[in-house]
């Protein structure tokens, strides 16, 4: 007895294979502006969100909660058990770096150099009752930034 099977689903048993996760694993990640210098804006923020919104779906991060203020910034992390939190932050941390460079070249005068972020961050890990609990915390932490929309 022969089976034949869907043109498209022969062609994606033939493509690359990925195992299916059911697990997460969840960390809290905090890294700061070179020097803490408070020099990010609302317009730093925004963009900020996206572009660490936009690595993280390349990646195949899940972002649960993103808080930042002027000096420094907060990620709540879903990474599959496959992943290192160290490669995460490096790649978040390079990318997001170099684009507000480019987007926001008053940066650069602003923190005396092309570098954005120091090199240390804190992890925490959560465990999977405490996600929502740190997610909300995040949210209400910098909630009402008001020095965030000050001009520049």
């Amino acid at each position: 007895m022969s089976h034949s099977l869907p043109p498209e689903i022969n062609e994606a048993l033939r493509g690359r294979w990925e195992p299916v996760y059911r697990s997460q694993l969840h960390y809290a990640i905090t890294w700061s502006t070179r020097g803490r210098r408070q020099v990010l804006r609302a317009r730093h923020v925004r963009t900020l969100r996206d572009l660490v919104q936009q690595t993280s779906d390349e990646l195949g991060f899940t972002l649960v909660e993103f808080a930042a203020t002027a000096d420094h910034v907060h990620l709540l992390l879903g990474l599959r058990p496959t992943q290192s939190v160290a490669s995460a932050v490096r790649q978040l941390k390079g990318r997001t770096g170099l684009s507000l460079l480019e987007a926001y070249p008053e940066l650069r005068v602003w923190l005396r150099g092309n570098l954005v972020w120091d090199d240390p961050y804190s992890v925490e890990t959560v465990s999977a009752l405490r996600v929502e609990k740190v997610a909300d915390r995040l949210r209400s932490l910098h909630a009402g930034d008001e020095d965030l929309a000050a001009a520049s």
